[in-house]
This record gives C-alpha cells, structure tokens and sequence, in this order.
C-alpha cells in the first residue's frame, strides 16, 4: 500500500537525507570502531581468508576495553552533579528546593544508566546520547514526572549537521529511528498507513535482524519551529515587560519570534502522532569524543580510532608466535632414498600419533651405510616475536595516554608519589571525556530548570533529595508552615536559575575518605574522641552509625552542643513556650514593682503629713509596720517569681537534652 507524502513529511525525509549524507563518514567510521571493540573485524577480510585457508591461526587477544574501562570507569567513580543557583529573581530556597528535585529526577530514572551508555558510546565511537521525555506519574492521574532516559544506539540518532554548539543546543531538528513490526504497528496505529520500507535508514541503523519481513522504520522528529510575534519593552527602570500600558517610561523596544519545539512520530508517508514538546530545547543531549573541525566538516572520534593499528599488530605476533610454537614439533625429517621404504604409513603420521618407535631400512651408498633419518630442527624467532608484541602493547599505551601505572600495572616508578603522577598523567590524557559528559550535563540542567516550570506547575508534593542521599517530601506552588506562625511558598513556577556541574567524587566516597582521615587523626590523637567522636562516627556507613553519632552528640560538652538555630521544631516550639511564660512572669513581675512603688510613695507621703498634723507616734508606727508587711509580701513575690522563672527554663532545658530529640 503507498500513499503521498505531505509537505511535512516531504520536509523531514529532505532533511533526514541530509543528514544522513553529512554524516555518512563519521557514522562509517564510528560503526568500524565499535565492531572493532567487540572483537569483530580486527583481522583484515583478505588476509584472515587466506589464513583460513592455510589452517593458520587468526588470534584476536583484544587488549583495548581494558583502556576504555579505565576511562568509562573513572567517570562512574567521579560523576558530575547539578547544583542550582538563583540569578536575578530567583530565591535561594527554592534554588535548593529545585536542586534537590532534580536529583530525584535523576534518582527515579536511573540516571546513571543513561550517563554510562552515553560515555561508553562516547570514548568508543565519537558520539553519545541520552534524552529527557515527561510521562504520567501513574494510570489515574494528570500529573507529570520528567525523565531521563538512554539512547543505547547512538547511531540511531540524526542531529542537524548546521548545529554548531558542542551540545546541539542550536540545532533545527532531530531524529530517532526505531523499527517496528507490522502487528505491533497495526496495534498502535490501527487508522495509519502500513508502508514495509526503510524510508528512515542510515549507516549504522540498517533494518534490524530480529524483524521478519514485514518490519518498517518509523522515527521521532522534533523540530523547532516559530511561534508567536511579542514585543519586548524596557522601562526606565529596568524593567521589561510584553505589554505596552499608557504612561509608562519605555526606553527601548524590540520584537521577538518565539521558538517552540514540536515533536512528531512519523513513518515514511504521515504523521502517527504530534504534540507539542513544552521546553524550549530539542531533548536529546549528545555527548562528544574528539570534536574536531577539517574545512567546515565535523570529524568524531573516540579512544579506538588511533589504537586499532597497534592492536592489529598484536594479534598479528601472537598468532605468528602461536603458529610458530605449535608447527614446531612438526619439522620433517630427512632420510634417504629407501630407508623408509615398507614403512612409510607410520612415517607420514610420525607427527600425529605417538609411536614407540619409528622402523627404518638400512641403507649403504657406495658401500658406506647412511645414518638413521633424523628430524630437521630450527629454532623459531619467538624473542624477536615478543619483543614485536611488547612494541605493539606499548604503542597501544601511547595511542590511548593510558600506561601501566593507569592500569594497575608494575611500572619503572618505585615510590607511591611517582606511581600517583604517573597514573594522573593517564588521567589528564583522557580528561576531556569527562569534561565534555560534563558539559552535556550541565545542558541537561538548562533542560531541567526549563522544563521544572511547566511540568511541575501546580501545587503538589515532591519528593527532594539531599547531597548525601537523603529525602523529604516538600510541598510546592502552595502555603508551607515552616516554623510556628511562619509560611513559606516553595514556587518553582517563577524566578529565574542557573546550573553549575562539578565533578568529583561521589557523596559516599567523599565520606569513605573523611573516615580514613579521621581515623589517622584519632590514631595519632585518642583524646580526641571526647569532642569529635559524633563527628567520626557520623561518615561511617554501617547500621546504628547515626543513632549512636546523635547520643555522642548529646555527651559533648555544653560549649560544644549544637547553636539553637539548629534546634529541632518540637524542641524550639517548647521553648518558645517557655520563654512566653517567662516574659509573662517578668511582665507581672514589673507591675508589682510599679504598684510597690505606688503605695511606697503613699505610705511616705501619709507619714509626712501625720508628722506634720503632730499625729501621735502610735499612728505613725502602726503604718510603718502596714509598710513592712507590705514589703516582706513583695518578697515573697519576688521570690515566688524567681523560682517559677527557673523551672521554666530548666524544663525547656530538659525538654532539648532529656526529650528524646536530637538537634541537627
């Protein structure tokens, strides 16, 4: 069945031609380095045919996954992670609040799958690729998590040969070829076209094996594409908006076309299906080996490239030198005319079975008897042999920068600070593997932070995860309590972020190294323990390792425990309490010093005035004992007071050291 294609369709197979003509001889060398990886083709086709033919050995001892391992496995020990950072209006909470989301996004899509295909992809061939996609967190709901996935053929990917960028971030448009059977098709598209051809393929992705013969090739297409017109204008102050409003100060305007990205799964004649991709970036990350520029033409290669030479020459001396060893039992042997003769059966399987003798016919020439027949020997050049192998491994070493240091290997280096040099030269050769998976993951992070908005628009709960591995649930886009009296909104819908990378150890290694240090510091200073075990005992990772850090936490002493900005709610609410309650008992307090004072002056002033009438003394005295009445009940007051004020704060005390709740 055919059917014409529409300008859209049309469209996409000029540019997959394109492409596909473009990179045609970086794909053709990328599928060599990775079929030479595996072990296949590392003999010459002419020259492994004639061995064959001759029953010679074609060895393959394939030495170069050691070195990519080396590269690939050094990544896996020092990934880089995505920090968050506000710039302009962006808060710093929410900078953590969105940096601990994206962690378990890549938590919840196991990430480091798709990072590891990527780099592998990368140092062998040239090229990698891992991809972003938004998918419904279950079957009954409309909400969307964000994903990172693997692209495990990295040539099934198509990326405009214009782009430019070292992460694609300019390209126009992509694809993603998969084949697919016709009852799946059918399945999925039961109104679509059924066409049985390749319209989609390239270098690298021919049909696969596994389909019968009615497979076909069906791709994504993503294509940015102009949007709407908006005007941009610049107030006096600052300030830009895309609304022009009566009175105000506009310094400068100017008008913009809006990118958006539009995906589509199309076969060869139509459209299957077509949405809108809600970020502003094609979501596909590459992940380059050597980028290298020749007369406006992209070159890409990986580790394999310039090693195949040296391995080829090593599987060349060990056949030889296996061949060698192995014919050497089977020289001929020289006999002369007739001595063989009646027994030439069990000479000629002389060099196949184990005989216990071998009979001969005496035989004289001119009267003077020949000599038993005896084996032609020859020492074969197995020295030179090696020392061709040791020159073929070492040349591998120095077409990859890896030696044996690297390797694990002994080497002419006797110190550990030289082996350590030695063994970072290896590193820094291959460095810029790492550093371009770093880069591609720093536009990961611009994808993230692009899309985090639009996907996690609405007020829910997130799962966010911390540096060390733990998690909480934060509520976002939505009023959270976060002390007594005190709201929060966490909106990761508004304001502006960054993204840094840094590479390094992981969080785990790092605190395997701080509990070998510290270890060393407590070996050659136990008194230390007093003040710093909770600190030691917090980087171990065995089971109880916290419970017992925080009750080594509370035997610190008092000049050591925790500053009360780090107390726990419960605790700071119940001594806010407390503090409430003394402040009320200071208030009471102040008001019977007022009133003492009062009646003080009262009592005063009636003195005088008695003394002044000539009252008699026993007026007099009868009110100064009312006076001292007054005051030994202010007194006791007073006292009063002051013991309630204590326990106050001692219960609070209490409540922090004796409750149960440790303060982080």
């Amino acid at each position: 069945m055919s059917a014409i294609p529409d300008a859209t369709i049309q469209l996409a197979l000029e540019r997959f031609r394109e492409t596909a003509e473009a990179e045609f001889d970086n794909r053709k060398k990328t599928k060599s380095d990775m079929e030479f990886y595996v072990g296949e083709d590392q003999w010459d086709s002419a020259i492994k045919s004639e061995r064959a033919g001759d029953s010679r050995p074609c060895l393959v001892v394939n030495r170069l996954p050691q070195f990519v391992r080396q590269v690939t496995n050094d990544q896996r020990q020092n990934r880089p992670s995505l920090h968050i950072i506000p710039t302009e209006d962006g808060d710093k909470d929410v900078a953590q609040v969105l940096e601990g989301l994206v962690r378990h996004i890549q938590e919840a899509s196991n990430a480091d799958i798709a990072y590891d295909t990527a780099c592998q992809n990368q140092v062998i061939g040239g090229v990698g690729y891992f991809r972003v996609i938004t998918d419904y967190c279950d079957d009954k709901s409309f909400n969307q998590d964000i994903l990172i996935k693997r692209i495990k053929n990295s040539l099934s990917v198509y990326f405009d040969p214009a782009a430019v960028e070292p992460d694609y971030s300019d390209a126009r448009f992509a694809f993603i070829t998969e084949d697919i059977s016709q009852a799946e098709f059918e399945k999925l598209y039961p109104d679509k076209t059924v066409l049985f051809d390749d319209a989609f393929s390239g270098l690298g992705t021919e049909m696969s094996k596994w389909a019968d013969s009615n497979a076909m090739r069906i791709a994504e297409y993503f294509e940015v594409v102009d949007g709407e017109k908006v005007k941009l204008y610049m107030l006096e102050d600052g300030q830009i908006v895309d609304e022009k409003i009566e009175g105000m100060n506009i310094v400068n305007e100017r008008e913009v076309v809006l990118k958006k990205v539009v995906w589509r799964k199309i076969s060869g004649v139509e459209v299957l299906e077509e949405r809108e991709w809600p970020g502003k970036w094609i979501p596909i990350i590459p992940v380059l080996g050597d980028d290298i520029d020749l007369d406006g033409k992209r070159y890409l290669k990986g580790m394999i490239r310039d090693a195949k030479d040296p391995q080829r020459m090593y599987n060349y001396w060990v056949s030889a030198q296996t061949e060698m060893i192995a014919l050497a039992p089977k020289a001929p042997f020289i006999a002369a005319e007739g001595q063989i003769e009646g027994y030439k059966a069990i000479w000629e399987s002389a060099n196949r079975k184990n005989w216990a003798y071998l009979p001969y016919k005496p035989t004289s020439i001119n009267g003077t008897q020949v000599p038993a027949p005896m084996r032609q020997t020859a020492e074969p050049p197995v020295q030179a042999m090696v020392q061709a192998m040791q020159q073929a491994s070492e040349d591998m070493k120095a077409t990859t920068g890896i030696y044996d240091a690297s390797l694990g290997g002994r080497s002419n280096e006797t110190s550990g600070k030289a082996i350590n040099a030695r063994k970072m030269q290896g590193d820094i050769a291959n460095y810029h593997y790492i550093d371009n998976l770093s880069r591609s993951i720093r536009h990961l992070g611009r994808i993230l932070i692009d899309l985090i908005p639009k996907i996690y628009d609405a007020p829910r709960i997130v799962r966010i995860v911390g540096e060390d591995g733990d998690s909480n649930m934060v509520p976002i886009n939505q009023p959270v309590q976060v002390a007594p009296g005190v709201e929060r909104v966490f909106d990761v819908t508004t304001g502006k972020y960054d993204v840094v990378v840094d590479v390094g150890p992981s969080y785990k290694t790092k605190r395997q190294a701080a509990e070998e240090n510290m270890t060393m510091i407590l070996q050659s200073n136990p008194e230390l323990w007093a003040t710093a075990g909770d600190l030691f005992v917090e980087n171990m990772d065995w089971p109880g390792a916290t419970k017992l850090a925080e009750r080594l936490k509370k035997a610190l002493p008092p000049q050591l425990q925790e500053e009360a900005g780090s107390v726990p709610p419960q605790v700071k609410q119940q001594l806010d309490q407390s503090m409430q309650m003394i402040e009320a008992l200071t208030k009471q307090l102040h008001a019977v010093q007022d009133e003492l004072q009062d009646k003080e002056s009262e009592i005063q002033a009636k003195v005088q005035i008695a003394a002044m009438n000539n009252e008699t003394k026993i007026a007099v005295e009868e009110m100064k004992n009312n006076f001292g009445a007054f005051k030994e009940e202010l007194t006791h007051l007073r006292e009063y007071l002051k013991v309630n004020s204590k326990q106050a704060i001692d219960k609070a005390k209490a409540s922090d050291t004796m409750g149960g709740i440790s303060p982080q």
